[in-house]
């Protein structure tokens, strides 16, 4: 997704699929989400598995977004996301960072809309935090940050 293309998250521009064992409505624990795009159409694509859709990823782009619940403790989990920045230059690095940002609470509600039936079989997941790492060479781009709960981003 590019800075300037952002538009409001629609639900019919979204095509979810499961991929066993992950079902719509479980399990829980083991579900990866892999987010991919297209530039050409507009649509989102996402893929709710035991292992992230490698297969869907733009190796030259690099713009997917990867996520998956973390446990701790006896019924908590924790979201963390994975945004890969790169190690390009600088400037480069920077546009790309400033564009998953942009785009993140798009992204997210797209991927908590594509696995609402989840949500609304477990709604204590609704208040799970939410981590995005975005991974860079480039240090000022590679941390962790909160992008607050689920709920936050429920349509």
């Amino acid at each position: 997704m590019k800075v300037g293309d952002y538009m409001e998250f629609d639900p019919n521009k979204l095509e979810t699929t499961f991929i066993p064992p992950m079902t719509p409505l479980g399990p829980i624990e083991g579900r990866k989400y892999t987010l991919t795009h297209s530039d050409t159409t507009g649509m989102l694509f996402l893929d709710i598995g035991p292992e992230y859709n490698y297969s869907a990823i733009n190796e030259e782009l690099r713009d997917e977004l990867l996520g998956k619940y973390k446990r701790y403790g006896y019924n908590s989990y924790i979201l963390i996301f994975y945004a890969y920045v790169g190690d390009s230059d600088y400037f480069a690095a920077s546009m790309k960072y400033g564009a998953f940002k942009y785009h993140l609470p798009f992204a997210l509600q797209a991927i908590f809309y594509g696995d609402k039936e989840l949500l609304n079989e477990h709604d204590f997941l609704l208040d799970t935090p939410i981590y995005v790492k975005f991974d860079s060479e480039i240090a000022i781009f590679d941390n962790y940050e909160n992008y607050g709960y689920v709920r936050d981003y429920i349509l």
